[in-house]
Order: structure tokens, then sequence, then C-alpha cells
């Protein structure tokens, strides 16, 4: 029987997990609750196409798509917005295919969008590739303690070690307060880099969402009752993703950063998990690059592929941006997360 490219709908949600969950490649951002999140906070319309034998056959691979529509950054077919990145989980002649089907289905589009890690998958030779960020990854099956070994001695070790001595204690947030809490760290992050914050309405469609499922976890550090960081953590099958932290400037010198990091990572270890995944960042961003460097962790480039090409939205370090940032540093924190409630659903 021949096999098909089709799109599918929720009510193949079921099969479409288990494919995932079967296949080697697939991740946290390929499940069907990530098209949710996507879907209920940013109104984004789903292209999932499945290599498919028969009508309601067997699936034998599949790649997930997201048409986002923007009279600001243009209209694209994006695997997929706000994710690192997301690999075809079908062989790559194949990838192709299904690239022509979706441009075939959305012919106005302005651009369609790929998102790789490298050696995880490979983009058609038509698309034009574009590497711009890189994440590090961890490899915890070497155990706990060599770990520890591995580390920076001055910039991570020892500030691990230190991080005991100042009455800190690691709590797992279970309520909306707690999430309202980790939202106003994360304002106030976003605030002093001159950005919006994400939507608060992502955070709790996550936390609403994949909490129930054991896909999220919101550890925090805290100094004498006062959250002082905390993490929004993604957890599927072998890889628990760091995904978004926020921590107060006021005590950073208590270690709480590299105390939270850690304490995820031993959790990781106990439950037998394999990848720790540190998330994006971007070439412009040297200084954190060099401390994910120092968790003796893989850097792996991240390589977005367009066709026909991405539509320039600004250029780090123009006028315009640096204009645009100094601005943002002065708003009261309610206009900025406004802000970013409207212009994120156009930067997926």
């Amino acid at each position: 029987m021949t096999i098909e490219i089709k799109a599918v709908t929720a009510e193949d949600d079921n099969r479409w997990d288990d494919f995932v969950f079967k296949h080697p490649g697939g991740s946290i951002y390929h499940h069907s609750t990530w098209r949710q999140v996507l879907q209920l906070t940013y109104g984004y319309q789903p292209l999932y196409l499945v290599l498919q034998n028969g009508s309601g056959g067997d699936f034998h691979g599949l790649y997930p798509f997201m048409l986002v529509k923007s009279r600001l950054t243009g209209d694209r077919l994006v695997s997929l917005p706000f994710s690192s990145f997301c690999a075809p989980l079908v062989a790559d002649p194949t990838v192709a295919e299904m690239v022509h089907f979706s441009l075939a289905r959305y012919p106005r589009i302005d651009y369609l969008e790929m998102k790789l890690c490298d050696g995880a998958g490979n983009a058609p030779d038509f698309l034009e590739k574009h590497s711009s960020y890189v994440t590090h990854l961890l490899d915890l099956s070497v155990g706990e303690s060599a770990l520890l070994k591995s580390f920076h001695p001055s910039s991570v070790r020892q500030r691990i070690i230190g991080a005991a001595k100042n009455q800190l204690t690691l709590r797992m947030g279970q309520s909306e307060d707690d999430l309202k809490n980790f939202f106003k760290l994360h304002t106030a992050v976003r605030k002093k880099h001159g950005l919006p914050p994400h939507p608060y309405q992502f955070f709790f469609n996550m936390w609403k969402l994949m909490s129930p499922k054991k896909m999220l976890l919101m550890p925090f550090v805290e100094y004498r009752g006062k959250m002082i960081c905390g993490a929004i953590v993604l957890k599927y099958k072998e890889t628990v993703s760091f995904e978004y932290s926020a921590s107060d400037e006021e005590y950073l010198s208590l270690s709480g950063n590299q105390m939270l990091t850690w304490e995820v990572i031993r959790m990781a270890c106990s439950e037998g998990l394999t990848c720790f995944d540190f998330g994006r960042s971007s070439l412009d961003n040297p200084s954190l690059i060099a401390y994910k460097d120092r968790w003796a962790t893989k850097r792996c480039a991240l390589n977005y592929y367009y066709y026909p090409k991405a539509r320039a939205i600004g250029v780090e370090g123009s006028l315009g941006r640096q204009l645009l940032s100094r601005a943002n540093r002065m708003l009261p924190d309610r206009l900025l997360q406004l802000e970013g409630k409207y212009l994120y659903r156009h930067l997926g």
C-alpha cells in the first residue's frame, strides 16, 4: 500500500504522541501538548504532517509545523515557534517532500522555517541556512559524582559548595501563586536587558497543561523565605530542558543560580535521565555561552533553514534596537508586560 503525506488533527493525538514517544528523536516539542500550549497562547494554526500507510493506517514518520500569521513579521510556517529545535521524524529524502507539501498547502506565505540541532536531521538543499544560536547539552550518564568533578572549579563547583553555606533552600513550586512570583522575576530580568517578558499566559498554559503529565517542574531557590531564583523546567523521556530561568540580581552573590541548576541535575540523575539541555543561547551573547561551557557541556550549533528566505526583523546593536531597549528599561512593569503580550505572537 502507498505511503502518503497527510495532515492530521487533534483526533490523532494519541497515535501522534505514541509515535513521538517511541521514536529516538522524539522530543517534548513534538508532543501534542506543546501544540496545545502554542495554540492556546498565540492562536497559531497547526499543520501536523504524517507519513501514513493508507487511510487510518500506521504512522511511518511525522513533522509538525505551525502557521504564524503576522502583518508585522510576515506569514510563515515554522517548525516550531518558541522551540529551540524540532527535527523531522522521517528519513532525510522525505523531508523535502513534506516541505513541498507544506508550501503547496500555503502558497502565499512569506517563508518557511525549519529548526535543527547539529547532527539531528538534515534540511533540503534548496533552503537557506542561518546559524545564529547554540544549545548546550550535558551527558548525565556519567553519574552525579563525575559530573560535579567535571565542572569549572571556581565558577561552578566552588559556588555550588558555597551555596550550601548561605541558608538557601530548594522548593518545588505547586501553585499559581508560585508561577506569578516566577513571572515577576522573569519580568525584572527581561526589563534589565531592555526586552519585554514573554506573556504570562504562555507560562500559565505550560503549567496548566504540562504539570499534570509530569512534563513540567517549577524549582525555586529561596533565601529566608524569599524567592531569589527559579526556572521553568521541561521534562520528557530521557531529557530535562532548563528552558526559562530568572533570578533576583540583589542576591546573585549567594550562588542561588548554581544551586538551582545543580539540584535539577541531581534530580535528573536520580530519575535515570541522560541529557540536560541548558537551552538556546545567541552567538551575540558570549558571556552566557561561556557560563554554560563551564558546566562541562557539549556545545551544539542550532541551524535554522528558510525558504525562500527569512524577513529581517531587526539587527542586534542597531540604533532602533538600542532606542527600544532604552525605552523598555524605563517602562512600568505592567506596560512592559502588555508589550510582550502583543509582540511575542508576531515573533514565533
